[in-house]
């Protein structure tokens, strides 16, 4: 029976099910937000029955990125370049979403005169968006609509970043070569942070993940990258981790117990090497479509007042937004990246350079 390194190995650690799985996940996320967009809370209810596999989609994003960047910190063993990487992934593209609301979507549909518009602090404020800090509303702009949010997708960006914290204090520790380690303190930790759920009030059990439930989503899959020699990519182990997460998402408190599961889910359906198809060589359009697709939605369901069933509002939305997402793609994020070793020699060489000036003025390494 194969491990999980073993399997990846087969593909040459290149399996398609990550990339499918990221376009799914996607794709699910948009069409939920329809149901929400059109319907706001009004059929919300409608939709318990279906709430674990609703509540799988963000954590599941989560769990495949940690997978994935734990393999890129630990083949560079690098931190300032893994830290560099992640930066150019991810800021170029939030940059030119948050510009694009605010300066066409917002300035197009807000019901303000444009030059009481842009001179509002609210759209001032909104750009703090791509330092982490949310703003969610703009003046005028949804205001009729269900919710007035213009990004309600962008209150994940924080724990995004704390994921990143997090596995670079994991690196400092060196936690990551003695894995066994890292797995009984993760799990200790889950244990109490669901303990602690228990005793503090989580507020309704509407359809959205706790914000530090997907950095323990996250953390797990990084615990499964430093134990994949060891964890089998075992269908029945799939089956068990299906059933586990779903009996602990009927529950607020159970999220944290079910990341592993989800985890593991996640990592076993993006070892799989599926066939590539058109979804494939139309590049990576699942960040590009996670950004827009909610500015997208609202938009859609603001100017098309005839077409406000959720599954109108979705197929409209998905299609600009597989759009956006191929342009993003396209114009922004594979340009940043073709750039990337410009970038990583340019910190390597300033951070280089600051730790010589320490050394310097502590004398370290000095004779």
């Amino acid at each position: 029976m194969l491990t999980l390194q073993q399997t990846s190995a087969l593909s040459n650690h290149r399996p398609t099910g990550f990339d499918y799985l990221r376009v799914l996940l996607a794709v699910c996320i948009v069409a939920w937000h329809s149901v929400s967009i059109v319907y706001g809370d009004k059929y919300v209810g409608d939709f318990v029955p279906l709430r674990p596999l609703i509540m799988f989609l963000v954590p599941s994003f989560f769990a495949l990125s940690g997978f994935l960047v734990s393999g890129s910190l630990f083949r560079t063993n690098h931190l300032p370049t893994f830290l560099t990487l992640r930066v150019i992934r991810i800021f170029p593209a939030l940059c030119c979403e948050v510009v694009i609301s605010a300066l066409i979507i917002g300035a197009a549909l807000t019901t303000l005169p444009i030059q009481e518009y842009l001179a509002s602090p609210m759209v001032h404020d909104y750009f703090l968006n791509v330092l982490g800090i949310i703003h969610y509303t703009l003046p005028g702009v949804f205001t009729n609509n269900q919710t007035d949010s213009v990004n309600g997708q962008l209150w994940t960006i924080p724990f995004e970043l704390e994921c990143y914290i997090a596995i670079a204090i994991l690196y400092l520790l060196t936690l990551h070569r003695r894995p066994r380690v890292f797995v009984v303190v993760l799990a200790v930790l889950t244990v109490l942070a669901t303990a602690r759920g228990f005793t503090r009030d989580l507020g309704d059990y509407n359809f959205r993940p706790t914000g530090r439930s997907v950095v323990w989503a996250f953390l797990w899959g990084v615990a499964l990258y430093a134990l994949r020699e060891k964890i089998r990519h075992n269908k029945f182990i799939l089956v068990a981790s299906i059933a586990f997460a779903w009996l602990m998402l009927q529950w607020r408190e159970g999220e944290y117990l079910a990341a592993p599961a989800i985890a593991y889910i996640t990592v076993y359906i993006g070892l799989i090497d599926f066939k590539k198809s058109f979804v494939l060589f139309a590049s990576d359009i699942s960040y590009g479509i996670y950004l827009y697709g909610f500015a997208v939605q609202q938009a859609v369901y603001q100017v098309l007042p005839n077409f406000r069933t959720w599954h109108e509002n979705f197929v409209i939305s998905l299609a600009i937004s597989m759009v956006f997402g191929y342009l993003s793609w396209t114009f922004v994020e594979s340009k940043v990246m073709n750039r990337k070793n410009d970038a990583i020699q340019f910190v390597n060489s300033f951070t280089d350079r600051v730790t010589s000036i320490v050394r310097g003025i502590f004398g370290v390494g000095q004779r």
